[in-house]
């Protein structure tokens, strides 16, 4: 199944704007966890509209801005300019082909990114984010659970795989991960540590809703 993701998240950007814009969690937990480490040069990877980008800067982490979508990019850029930010450098790529060099970063933040995609789609992820962190470097990233609400809806594509099973996301695949799969995918990692998590949101509605996922802080 071909998808092209680039078109696909510029059209949900164009469409829906700022599609969240509070400030999880666990961005915070992490901007503590990398002060901690002595993580400088921080990449957030798959920004979209750059929510906990602008956060991390405003906290002086020196942020790389990072999505496949350029509308995405664009939206944090302006944010960016409004608030005088400096710190943040913004490029385009692909989660699964990140276009900076070996040993780039002193730590990564992924937040509700990586379970877009299939299960190879992860893996590429992982490989790219083992590949681009210095040596010691933190990734704070989450997957969302198999114990959420939205797993088993729309069309299976794979095991654990769903399409059209995601409002406002609906030619977007979504895959749900256990804590032994997540142990697997970060073997290569010197430390992992995966935590359940839940995420309380509004949709556009009013409506609430529970994500169900895991935090998975690792160290290379």
């Amino acid at each position: 199944m071909e998808i092209k993701w680039e078109q696909e998240w510029d059209k949900i950007y164009k469409d829906q704007g700022e599609v969240q814009i509070d400030v999880l969690p666990t961005a915070r937990v992490a901007a503590d966890i990398f002060r901690k480490n002595n993580c400088k040069n921080i990449m957030d990877l798959g920004c979209g509209t750059g929510r906990h980008s602008i956060y991390l800067a405003e906290r002086g982490f020196k942020i790389y801005a990072t999505d496949i979508s350029e509308t995405g990019l664009e939206i944090t850029r302006s944010k960016a300019e409004r608030l005088n930010l400096s710190n943040i450098e913004f490029k385009q790529h692909d989660m699964r082909n990140i276009s900076f060099y070996n040993d780039s970063f002193d730590g990564i933040l992924c937040l509700w990114t990586t379970g877009h995609g299939t299960l190879e789609d992860s893996r590429e992820n992982v490989n790219e984010i083992y590949r681009v962190l210095k040596p010691n470097g933190v990734v704070v990233i989450d997957y969302v659970s198999i114990d959420d609400e939205n797993y088993g809806k729309g069309k299976a594509i794979e095991k654990d795989t769903f399409i059209n099973n995601v409002e406002g996301e609906e030619n977007i695949p979504h895959h749900y991960s256990t804590a032994e799969e997540l142990k697997e995918l970060y073997s290569n990692f010197s430390k992992i540590n995966i935590i359940p998590i839940d995420y309380y949101f509004n949709d556009k509605y009013g409506n609430k809703h529970t994500i169900k996922a895991f935090v998975v802080i690792s160290i290379k």
